[in-house]
C-alpha cells in the first residue's frame, strides 16, 4: 500500500457517521480523490430494474482511475426517512475499498 492509499483510507474513514446527499459525497469524494467521483446507488438500481435484490446493506459504489489510487470502493449507508435540514439523504456506516497495483 502506498502513502497515497494510506492517506485515502484515513479520509474515506471520516465520511463514516456522516450525513451527506449524493451530490454533496460526489464533491466531497471528486475533492478527495483529485478526480471526478459519481457514486452509482447499486442498492436502489436493482430495485428499479425489478430485480431480486439479494443484498443486506444499501450500497454505492464507485471506482478511482488515478494511478496511485486505481481501485474499486463500496460505502455503505442508510437512508434517511427525509431529508435533513441541508439537504442530507444518508448516513455513511461503512466503507469498503480495494486498490490494484501501487507499491
Amino acid at each position: 500500500m502506498n502513502k497515497k492509499q494510506k492517506q485515502i483510507i484515513d479520509e474515506l474513514e471520516t465520511l463514516v457517521h456522516q450525513r451527506f446527499s449524493i451530490e454533496a459525497l460526489n464533491e466531497t469524494l471528486s475533492k478527495m480523490f483529485n478526480e471526478k467521483i459519481e457514486v452509482e446507488n447499486v442498492s436502489q438500481s436493482r430495485i428499479d430494474n425489478g430485480e431480486e435484490d439479494e443484498l443486506t446493506d444499501f450500497n454505492l459504489m464507485f471506482n478511482s482511475e488515478n494511478e496511485e489510487t486505481y481501485g474499486y470502493f463500496d460505502i455503505y449507508m442508510l437512508p434517511l426517512r427525509r431529508p435533513g435540514f441541508d439537504g442530507s439523504t444518508m448516513m455513511i456506516t461503512e466503507i469498503g475499498y480495494e486498490f490494484d497495483g501501487g507499491e
